[in-house]
């Protein structure tokens, strides 16, 4: 198939989604979590989620959980630019999928952001971390098929899980991965950030 030619007038996206942010913990540590208690994650047949929804508070994970702090401080400083006091971590727990273990597509209510954490992942046989475009169109439109998928047509994109990589984005967003796991298992740990101190808002 003959590639499409670049555009020649300067491509900008206006009011994409959300940003998906990857940072990388080159301090990466091993924490224990057979000694955890998990219980059947109601969103898969597979996964199971620690009983303790806020995992972050156990010495073991203190250190992890510094550095999370500091990527969701760049996220919500340098990427959104938010106005406000404070942040907090609300809620984090640990997930464990075995080999064929998914994740149906959700998102997260009562939070602002939300993130991943990769405590065990291969980056070429674990599922990637899918995204799902939201769907705010309730009228008939026309559907176009594309050529070739781009950032403006395409309905789901994928991230590579790897240990030791984390991802941040709006709660909101429709997050999952559908795709059977495969090589092991697939160790995450997720969380939710609220905010606090953001003042009076008003759209006209």
């Amino acid at each position: 198939m003959t590639q499409p030619q670049k555009p020649k007038g300067e491509v900008r996206p206006i009011f994409p989604a959300g940003a998906v942010v990857r940072y990388e913990n080159p301090d990466h540590k091993d924490v224990r979590i057979d000694d955890l208690h998990f219980e059947q994650n109601h969103g898969s047949t597979t996964q199971s989620t620690s009983q303790d929804r806020n995992i972050l508070k156990e010495d073991r994970f203190k250190a992890l959980g510094k550095h999370l702090e500091s990527c969701v401080k760049d996220y919500l400083d340098n990427v959104y630019c938010y106005d406000y006091e404070k942040f907090a971590i609300v809620h984090a727990w640990v997930n464990r999928a075995p080999e064929g273990g998914f994740q149906r597509m959700h998102f997260h209510g009562n939070s602002v952001v939300s993130g991943v954490y990769y405590l065990k992942a291969d980056r070429k046989q674990s599922a990637p971390l899918m995204f799902e475009k939201p769907e705010i169109n309730t009228s008939p439109y026309l559907a176009i098929t594309s050529k070739q998928q781009t950032i403006f047509t395409a309905n789901r994109i994928a991230y590579p899980s790897e240990t030791g990589l984390c991802y941040l984005f709006p709660s909101q967003i429709r997050h999952g991965y559908e795709t059977p796991t495969q090589g092991g298992e697939r160790i995450s740990l997720a969380f939710n950030v609220m905010l606090s101190g953001v003042g009076s808002f008003y759209r006209i």
